[in-house]
């Protein structure tokens, strides 16, 4: 690996220079921000409350007073310092993973300036050292992670284990070195590639206070510089202090803010601090969390990060005696986790709504379920090696708009995410309406992911748009909530966003998409052409435990083209079989999904896996990853409104599905819609209705709105149940 030099740098180059990134948006009734760097040295050594160093500038001996801070540092038992983090996500490697040859290998090539970020190595200035400023790439995801600094904790973890000083004299060059090229900005800037305030509290929670903790007795780093990195780490509290965001970024500032006033205590200012971050942590879980427990921005991955950050507050405050100012964040906390447990597919992963890359997976539950003592997570944690099995099995989080329909808690159970939640802001996808099915031990139908938040990359319109998602597009345009600016800050509110019924005997939800359709892109165009004449509802019925049936309505005053999409896991193989269904599956004989058309108007099918132009048939596992996946499309004509009806029907290892089918039935009177599918456990009736009046469907009548009758294969009756519109 190779470092690139500045010298060598493109023409673009200047794109992503700090002075000229910077000419963007900056607050002008914002505070003023006056760096430590420019007090002088018994200016500075008066923010801290010690006595001896007091005494020391008393008598005018500013040299003594710097010697007896370092050896403050040096000699101090308490508080204790913070652990250095295990997991470094920005190098995508765990630190206990690593034998010890690699981790030496890695710290050398820190200590050289040949390491990787995603997939580049930073750039070089002409005197050798890192251009911090620049980007090699266009992402600026890339020049943030290079700014967090979270790959020094491999210095200090080597230093630690090795006690080669190589480690100190690269980490305090690198640090210093940092510190003289990026002074703190007068005032708020969320542009500035090293003082975008999330950053700030991150570099001090991941990197700042864990490396200052590792280092701080080493010769190397010398009370100089000792000093140099306080002042630092002053401004950086204090940046903190003056500024805030909102939303996820609001929380990890204020958790940086909360562990430097309590690990730094000896700051005079350092209970001022705490006592902002603890006030701005207590507001968070009022303004950001609904009462379901799930996050505003309705993101999996956002909310595991949401989760993340106040476990973090918890247990510092828990370790230091401290409480929040009104809220109790355990109960918080357990709300927060509790929805992600209501969530979880049955192998134990999450699925991925809007930006929704997961960095932990069930395990993190059972963890949670021995702290919190709840059993039913430790279960779904451990795939039921321990724990009490959940009292439910399908769930509504109605605040977040997501409804889990799940037959058991085995790894074989059949489980269907409804997704008919709000936007979620600038972390949403336009996935209104869209689903994922999982059954019989394989995950058949997913969302594709996020890949990567490059505005520059055309993948990240393709994942953030309909397209991406297994929801119907219109003409082959998308929906578009991004283009409504109340979309994109989110708030809580109580969910009121679906019909959602669950008995013993079916599951149904229902919602509908009605604010238009276009071309998707990022920002509205200024000559957008929206098409607002469509209204898509889609019912879903989970026939228990066998089988879904999926409905869509489309409501139209023109003609247009539906296209319904399935996104595929990416080792799904996609068959064609007989009356225009498609089959899914991995191997001959492995557990299959059969996508059953009722009716010949959805006779004709496609798929498309790994395509460019357009883009179609992706799937992202992770960050700044894809690989093709099929995506299946049905596509009918219709001269104005229109109903496209599908079954979903999962087949365990070793079954066939050829021998199921799915007809429409008449309805007297008109009164709605209804079907028979045939198999060969027997024939179920389901009836779809506006009204609760009396109907008849093929040789049953009913009051309800919904009715499933369920006949073995001489239609004697085995199970009836109805609903009949009334709340449950």
């Amino acid at each position: 690996m190779s470092s690139l030099n500045i010298r060598d740098l493109p023409a673009r180059a200047s794109h992503f220079i700090p002075n000229l990134l910077e000419r963007t948006w900056i607050s002008v009734t914002s505070p003023r921000m006056v760096s430590a760097h420019h007090m002088p040295d018994e200016a500075f050594l008066a923010k801290f409350r010690l006595p001896d160093v007091a005494a020391l500038l008393a008598r005018g001996d500013t040299l003594a007073a710097r010697q007896a801070l370092g050896a403050h540092y040096r000699q101090r038992r308490t508080p204790t310092w913070p652990d250095p983090p295990n997991e470094i996500r920005d190098l995508r490697l765990n630190i206990h993973e690593l034998s010890h040859e690699q981790l030496i290998a890695l710290a050398d090539s820190i200590s050289e300036y040949h390491f990787v970020l995603g997939a580049s190595p930073p750039t070089l200035t002409p005197e050798g050292t890192i251009a911090w400023g620049y980007s090699p790439t266009s992402d600026r995801e890339w020049l943030w992670a290079l700014n967090r600094h979270e790959w020094w904790v491999i210095l200090g973890v080597a230093y630690a284990r090795t006690g080669d000083e190589r480690y100190t004299t690269a980490f305090v060059s690198i640090m210093l070195d940092w510190i003289a090229q990026n002074p703190p900005p007068i005032r708020r800037n969320e542009r500035s590639p090293s003082w975008r305030l999330m950053e700030v509290g991150l570099r001090l929670r991941l990197s700042w206070l864990p490396c200052f903790a590792l280092f701080q007795n080493s010769p190397v780093f010398t009370d100089t510089a000792k000093l140099t990195m306080l002042r630092s780490i002053y401004d950086h509290a204090r940046f903190l202090m003056l500024f805030k965001t909102n939303r996820n970024h609001l929380l990890r500032e204020s958790v940086g803010l909360a562990c430097v006033s309590t690990y730094f205590p000896e700051f005079i200012e350092a209970s001022r601090w705490r006592q902002i971050a603890l006030a701005r942590l207590d507001t968070a879980l009022i303004q950001q969390v609904n009462r379901d427990g799930f996050h505003i921005e309705v993101s999996t991955g956002y909310q595991s990060l949401v989760i993340e950050e106040f476990q973090i507050a918890y247990d510092l405050l828990q370790s230091h005696h401290l409480t929040l100012p009104h809220q109790d964040l355990a109960a918080w906390l357990k709300r927060m986790y509790g929805a992600m447990a209501q969530l979880v597919r049955p192998d134990g992963a999450f699925p991925q709504v809007n930006d929704g890359i997961v960095f932990w997976d069930s395990a993190q539950l059972a963890e949670a379920g021995e702290r919190f003592e709840r059993d039913d997570w430790v279960y779904i944690g451990t795939g039921g090696c321990r724990g009490t099995l959940p009292a439910h099995t399908s769930i509504a989080l109605t605040d977040a708009g997501l409804y889990v329909m799940r037959s058991d808690w085995t790894k074989d159970a059949r489980y269907l995410l409804f997704d008919a939640g709000p936007y979620g802001g600038p972390h949403g996808h336009e996935d209104k309406l869209s689903i994922e099915v999982f059954a019989w031990g394989q995950a058949f139908i997913v969302d594709p992911g996020t890949y990567t938040y490059n505005r520059d990359d055309p993948f990240r319109v393709y994942f953030i748009g309909s397209q991406g998602h297994n929801t119907v597009l219109m003409d082959g345009k998308s929906q578009i909530r991004r283009w409504r600016k109340e979309n994109l800050t989110p708030k809580t509110a109580p969910g009121d966003y679906a019909t959602w019924i669950t008995n013993s005997g079916f599951d149904y939800v229902s919602a509908s998409y009605s604010e238009g359709y276009s071309q998707f892109r990022l920002d509205k165009p200024e000559q957008a052409v929206i098409i607002r004449d469509v209204i898509h509802t889609r019912r879903v019925l989970f026939v228990k435990p066998d089988y879904w049936l999926i409905v869509d309505e489309l409501e139209a005053s023109a003609p247009h083209c539906y296209q319904m999409l399935f996104h595929t896991a990416p080792e799904i193989v996609v068959r064609a079989g007989p009356d225009g269904r498609a089959i899914l599956g991995t191997t001959p004989g492995a557990a299959s999904l059969h996508l059953i058309p009722a009716g010949p108007h959805l006779g004709k099918f496609n798929w498309l896996k790994g395509c460019e132009d357009p883009i179609q048939g992706w799937y992202s596992p992770g960050w700044e990853r894809k690989m093709p996946a099929a995506t299946i499309a049905y596509e009918r004509t219709s001269d104005s409104s229109t109903l496209l009806a599908t079954l979903l029907y999962p087949c365990p290892a070793g079954q066939g599905g050829d021998q199921v089918s799915i007809s429409p039935l008449r309805v007297s009177e008109e009164k709605g819609y209804a079907f028979v599918v045939l198999s060969n456990n027997g024939s179920d009736f389901l009836l779809f209705s506006p009204d609760s009046g009396v109907k008849r469907f093929g040789p049953y009548q009913s009051r309800g709105r919904i009715a499933v009758v369920r006949t073995d294969q001489h239609r004697n009756i085995l199970s009836r149940f109805e609903w009949d519109g009334s709340e449950c």
